[in-house]
């Protein structure tokens, strides 16, 4: 993260909250401070950003996924952005991403092994092992009017990536 900051020239605002921090970009669009966004490569549930990106998106801005930013081939393409669809299923899940955390793996996956703070994580192997609700593909947020700078902050988090791939926990 600090090599991504360092590359954009962008400063670190620390806060709590996912949703909170989204929102965030409309604070900076409205004051006029130039380009931000917001990286996240932890998993969240769908109910701390669904609301967010209803609103980000609603006034120009992008929320997307942070594995679609990391292995897009070009900067220039449409990324996908999370979806919510009725399921018991995580409908965006891609095989062997993300690690398998108390937080967002299913009840009965983890042994009491796994559970505990020191044990190794392992990769999620399909969508039954992780809660429905879990957004497990990290995630890229811009603020309205980045458009110009988008290309640039994706280009970023590609080589940030490279140097530190996203944990995807």
């Amino acid at each position: 993260m600090k090599a991504l900051q360092a590359d954009l020239g962008f400063a670190e605002c620390r806060q709590g909250g996912a949703g909170n921090k989204a929102l965030m970009l409309l604070e900076v669009a409205a004051a006029g401070s130039g380009s931000s966004c917001y990286i996240q490569d932890r998993g969240v549930s769908r109910w701390d950003t669904c609301a967010a990106q209803a609103v980000i998106e609603a006034h120009g801005g992008m929320l997307t996924r942070l594995d679609a930013v990391v292995d897009s081939p070009r900067d220039d393409t449409l990324l996908p952005t999370y979806t919510y669809l009725k399921g018991s299923l995580n409908s965006i899940f891609v095989p062997g991403l993300s690690h398998l955390t108390p937080y967002n793996a299913q009840p009965g996956v983890l042994s009491a092994e796994e559970q505990g703070s020191g044990a190794a994580r392992r990769m999620a192997a399909a969508a039954e092992e992780v809660k429905p609700y879990a957004n497990v593909c990290g995630l890229f947020a811009l603020a309205p009017g980045t458009d110009g700078d988008a290309k640039a902050m994706r280009t970023a988090v590609k080589r940030a990536a490279a140097i530190q791939a996203p944990a995807f926990d």
